[in-house]
């Protein structure tokens, strides 16, 4: 059984805006950024599979407390199958 990275990249504009104002927006989904399972680089992202080559930059930080609502909705359908919920910033 193989083992994949579902994701997307966020981002924020949080110049001369309120801290109200400033939530993230998806931008992008992960799946179109790479082709098929590079384990090396999910060990060293993320502390899956691999995880003898490199110390894990992000491993199981769980969802950031203020993710955008368009990667929550996506997420919550999945999260009873998925783990290691992380990111990096």
């Amino acid at each position: 059984m193989g083992t994949d990275i579902h994701g997307f990249i966020e981002c924020r504009w949080d110049r001369w805006l309120d801290e109200d104002d400033r939530a993230w927006n998806q931008v992008i989904d992960l799946a179109h950024l790479y082709n098929g399972r590079d384990y090396v680089a999910f060990g060293s992202l993320f502390g899956v599979r691999d995880t003898t080559s490199f110390r894990a930059l992000a491993d199981h930080r769980g969802l950031p407390h203020d993710v955008s609502k368009e990667v929550l909705a996506d997420f919550e359908p999945w999260s009873h199958e998925l783990h290691g919920e992380s990111w990096i910033s």
